[in-house]
């Protein structure tokens, strides 16, 4: 009887003690399982961002949580998680920020035209004081925003050359963001806007004429085979949001919170490297299957700078008000 008293002594310290170290402190809670909705391929680096982030979770929880990564729009297309994130219908998803201005105006800041030089400024904007403000304007409606993710370089691929000013002059364009369409009117193009799964079949169709998009996803969602041209131009460098239900999130036990934000630190260094990387690699090999790539020449680019940044910080500025002026002071600053 002694011997069997001391064996379930010993079986409960051993249990007190396993539940002391994860996280510092007991776990409080047993098993949380969570959906995290994508809509880039499986071989994106988006996506395997979303692999990453889910088993560095997996793995600092000692498989406490679980993230079940459904990628490639199997649960919702993009344009969809603007209902399905804060509603709870999916509990975390990475999403285009730029789709998501109708509901935080203060993203339109990371789509103003020729506004950022490079992405390391970008970085700054949203790893900076503008970022928290984003993030906070996020809590509003519903939102925990985990981290800024970067989708790459954005360009113009097209079914017929595209290289002046006055090229855009009545070509149907696809947008994903409000600004977008906004700079495009100015150009005298008409934006159409579609999801990124949408696009290859407009292109076949003739229904677009060519699409505002990442150089990556044109690989990967093999638009070459039916558009031909990229006109290249770097007007701007595409932010994707890791974003979580709020509700979901305050369910999180404190220590849980701190492993999600730290994976989540980490995930989002990882993506950058593979972005920067993937936009080094993905033009020779778009090149490879006959795309031709114009760089368009600095003062051509001048020309339409001109023509796109005035209309489009009208607009930031009129939907957003006194916060998107603080918005575009801070960051102006940021970048001097």
């Amino acid at each position: 009887m002694k011997g069997f008293k001391r064996f379930i002594g010993l079986a409960c310290l051993i249990v007190f003690v396993g539940l002391m170290t994860f996280g510092g402190g007991p776990v409080q809670s047993a098993e949380f399982t969570l959906r995290y909705a994508g809509n880039l391929p499986l071989t994106h680096h988006v996506t395997r961002g979303q692999e990453l982030l889910a088993n560095l979770i997996e793995q600092q929880t000692s498989s406490h949580v679980k993230v079940l990564v459904y990628p490639a729009g199997q649960l919702f297309a993009d344009k969809d998680m603007m209902k399905a994130l804060p509603s709870g219908a999916v509990e975390m998803g990475t999403v285009t920020l730029s789709q998501w201005s109708g509901v935080v105006p203060g993203l339109m800041l990371l789509d103003l035209p020729f506004f950022f030089n490079d992405r390391h400024q970008v970085w700054r904007a949203v790893d900076g004081e503008a970022g928290e403000i984003l993030k906070k304007e996020f809590e509003k409606v519903g939102i925990k925003l985990l981290y800024y993710m970067d989708w790459g370089s954005v360009d113009l691929i097209s079914k017929e050359p595209i290289r002046t000013l006055e090229d855009f002059k009545g070509k149907r364009l696809r947008v994903y963001g409000e600004l977008l369409a906004e700079w495009l009117k100015a150009f005298g193009a008409a934006p159409t806007f579609l999801g990124g799964g949408e696009i290859y079949m407009a292109l076949q169709r003739g229904t677009v004429d060519g699409a505002i998009t990442g150089n990556t996803n044109s690989w990967e969602r093999k638009f070459y085979e039916v558009a031909k041209y990229i006109t290249h131009v770097e007007h701007s460098f595409a932010t994707f949001g890791v974003l979580m239900n709020l509700k979901k999130w305050n369910e999180l036990p404190p220590d849980i919170q701190k492993v999600f934000l730290d994976c989540s630190k980490e995930a989002q260094e990882w993506g950058r490297k593979e972005a920067e990387k993937a936009d080094r690699e993905v033009i020779g090999l778009l090149k490879t299957k006959g795309v031709e790539v114009y760089t368009v020449p600095e003062k051509e680019k001048e020309r339409w700078r001109k023509v796109a940044i005035k209309p489009s910080i009208d607009v930031f500025l009129k939907r957003t008000g006194e916060k998107g002026k603080v918005l575009l002071e801070m960051t102006e600053k940021m970048m001097h």
